[in-house]
Order: structure tokens, then sequence, then C-alpha cells
């Protein structure tokens, strides 16, 4: 048996579908903008990546927690990039607290590359840092 539309034409599989699409493609491109704005340094990377040729491990410090987010997304952007740094833990190393308080840390992430220090996370800021090193 045959499902007529109120228009009186024969329902088929995509007028009852449409419906459905129609109202999950905000949604859908709600989700893709969404995932490209917290996800757009990884972009960046793959469009322009970071000579990391002359960069050394001393060269970028890391002062983080094991708890924050930040700290971990500044970690993320260093393994993405190829990026090699040396972590240290503020709350674990009497040493590398005593350093972090020397530089002025307030908060966590700090991160050291060369003879600048940048508070917390910020993408542009390292990628400005490390063009600086080269």
């Amino acid at each position: 048996m045959q499902k007529i539309d109120d228009d009186g034409s024969p329902i088929t599989a995509n007028k009852t579908q449409t419906p459905i699409l129609r109202r999950i493609a905000p949604l859908l491109v709600f989700v893709l903008i969404l995932f490209t704005v917290q996800n757009w340094w990884r972009l960046e990377l793959l469009i322009n990546p970071i000579d990391n040729a002359a960069i050394k491990e001393e060269d970028v410090v890391l002062y983080t927690t094991a708890w924050c987010p930040y700290c971990r997304k500044a970690r993320d952007y260093f393994e993405q990039a190829n990026i090699p740094y040396t972590e240290y833990d503020v709350e674990k190393s009497a040493r590398a607290y005593q350093e972090y308080q020397q530089i002025s840390g307030r908060g966590v992430p700090v991160i050291r590359i060369g003879d600048r220090i940048i508070q917390g996370y910020n993408p542009a800021s390292i990628r400005d840092a490390l063009a600086a090193l080269e």
C-alpha cells in the first residue's frame, strides 16, 4: 500500500528523510564549526608546520601539574609539532618548583622558550617564541 502526502503525491523514501536531515543539518554544522575552532592549532600545524631542526630539548621547558588541562594541551601541542621539550611537574619536584618561582610562575602551565616566558597555554605565543629561536 502506497502512502499519500498532504498534497496528494505519493510519499517516497526521500520525502520521509528530508525533514530529519533539515532538522539535524544545523546541528551538524554547529558541531563541525565547534570541532574546527577547538582544533584550529592542529590544522595550523598541518598547513604551516614549525621548523624544529634547530630546537633543542633544553630550549623548551614546560612547568606543569598532573591535573592541569591546559598543561595537557601544551604537551599535546609540542608533541603534535614534534618539538623537543623538557617537562617539570612543580608539585612533584622541589627543584622544579624553585625554578618555577624564580621565573615568576603564576599558575600552570608556564613555558620557557629560550629567554621568553609564557604564562598559560597560548599557541600563538608559543609559535612566536619558537620562531625567535631559529
